[in-house]
């Protein structure tokens, strides 16, 4: 480090800082671009009914004697009744914090607004990881353990793009079952001391305190944020695509212990149906890419687009975690010839090299798909195949001020800036703008502000089988 302009203090003691370029950067990770283009409806009432003719009577033969007796089967419909999910995120706010961050000559920015923004950042991280999982707060699964002091994790990049240092959470074989150490209810939690990128390509999530040897965390288990499990084992937050188009358990592609699991878990209560009588119309397409024959992931994603298609969908949206993207990109590359002007302009002019692709157009007969999204949320080894028409998010509570700003359009980079939140009201009042509330709290400085945010919604597949799923790995 330089020691600066001087080491001389009577000099230092004159010279002043240098203000007037600073903007205070937000160091936060990208948000999801998947998200922001969501279909979003405001909803009231109990739950939303989904209704769904899944298929008809089967009344179709050269017998006319037969067609009349199985014409009275009519038809079978479902309908499922969808309840809301529900995240929160609180911040408090201390009187002399506020009043000394007032006005550009006290502070870079207002704490009140900045710590409005970290929070409400906060929220949406998680609703997008939400996005793509089944509604306990289930993060993704461990790669990897510290077996010499228990005191960190190795996760895909996608696992820890909604955790901050200061997360609590809390591991389990499983999204539904027993915690490790505890019960399904309860079990050990963990608070993140710090998160890194690893030269492996794995994230590092490092904990305050050692979770030890004794609760048998293991390779494959999953992360999960506390509070995810209601006192019923439910599911308290959204559910998402892992819900709603389920490949969890492979649909059995590759053993017969995951086809049993498979039909155990498809033919469970979903939202009021059975979906095991007609899967992939119930619960979305499904694709397992063809690892032994080293099938391309593009060939994988084309061969569920042409099943989406064959279920009806009008697809126009595939959602693949930017890793992925990489592979994806690279076998395009390696696919294709490009012409490569060799010089830009006159003689005199400079030289060129553009290497990679800025978008990707996927087709299958007169299937268009323009949007190729990649999402850093989306788990790792997952891609999805979607029609967007099909795709909602339903808020009892109003969505739009966590999903208008600090956002991506149109896939671009970047991530929020600290100046992208406005501040709460400082009154104390319930439900503003009906989704948060502010009230007192007694501070050792003096009486200051809690700001609860909070959503009431939860994601839907109003057509499942114009969507779905490919596993990679």
């Amino acid at each position: 480090m330089a020691y600066g302009v001087t080491q001389d203090t009577s000099v230092l003691a004159v010279l002043k800082e240098y203000y007037g370029v600073q903007d205070v950067e937000a160091l936060v990770f990208r948000n999801s671009p998947v998200l922001k283009i969501i279909k979003k409806e405001r909803i009231g009432g109990k739950y939303i009914p989904l209704p769904m003719a899944a298929y008809g009577s089967g009344a179709v033969t050269s017998d006319f004697n037969q067609v009349t007796q199985q014409a009275a089967n009519s038809y079978t419909g479902v309908s499922m009744f969808v309840t809301p999910g529900r995240l929160f995120a609180s911040f408090v706010l201390d009187p002399q914090e506020f009043l000394a961050s007032q006005g550009d000559r006290a502070a870079f920015i207002s704490v009140f607004a900045l710590r409005a923004m970290l929070a409400m950042d906060d929220l949406r991280k998680v609703l997008a990881s939400c996005l793509y999982h089944q509604g306990y707060l289930e993060l993704g699964t461990v790669n990897a353990i510290d077996t010499t002091n228990y005191i960190y994790v190795d996760v895909d990049p996608s696992t820890a793009m909604a955790v901050d240092p200061g997360s609590i959470l809390q591991f389990a074989p499983t999204p539904t079952s027993a915690f490790r150490g505890g019960t399904v209810q309860n079990g050990p939690a963990f608070t993140v001391a710090s998160i890194a990128q690893q030269s492996t390509g794995n994230t590092r999530i490092t904990f305050t305190t050692a979770f030890g040897a004794a609760i048998g965390v293991a390779v494959g288990d999953w992360l999960l944020i506390k509070g995810g499990r209601d006192i019923n084992a439910a599911p308290n937050a959204p559910a998402g695509l892992a819900a709603w188009v389920p490949s969890q358990f492979y649909r059995g592609a590759n053993s017969t212990a995951n086809l049993t699991a498979w039909n155990t878990y498809i033919g469970t209560s979903f939202f009021g149906v059975n979906r095991s009588v007609a899967p992939d119309r119930l619960a979305g397409q499904f694709i397992y890419r063809n690892v032994g024959a080293n099938e391309a992931y593009t060939q994988a994603i084309l061969r569920l687009v042409k099943q989406c298609r064959r279920g009806g969908g009008i697809v126009d949206l595939i959602i693949v975690n930017d890793d992925d993207y990489g592979f994806i990109m690279n076998e395009a590359l390696a696919n294709r010839t490009f012409y490569q002007q060799i010089q830009d302009g006159p003689a005199t002019g400079k030289n060129k090299v553009t290497q990679g692709i800025d978008q990707f157009q996927m087709s299958f007969s007169t299937s268009w798909i323009n949007m190729v999204y990649d999402d850093p949320y989306c788990p790792k080894n997952t891609a999805y195949v979607v029609d967007t028409a099909a795709l909602r998010l339903f808020g009892l509570s109003n969505a739009a001020p966590i999903l208008d700003g600090g956002f991506p359009t149109k896939n671009e980079p970047g991530a929020p800036k600290a100046s992208s939140q406005g501040e709460p009201t400082t009154n104390f009042q319930f439900l503003v703008d009906d989704m948060y509330t502010t009230s007192p709290i007694d501070l050792q400085s003096g009486k200051g502000l809690r700001v609860d945010f909070q959503f009431f919604g939860n994601f839907a597949v109003v057509a499942p089988a114009h969507v779905g799923v490919c596993v990679f790995n």
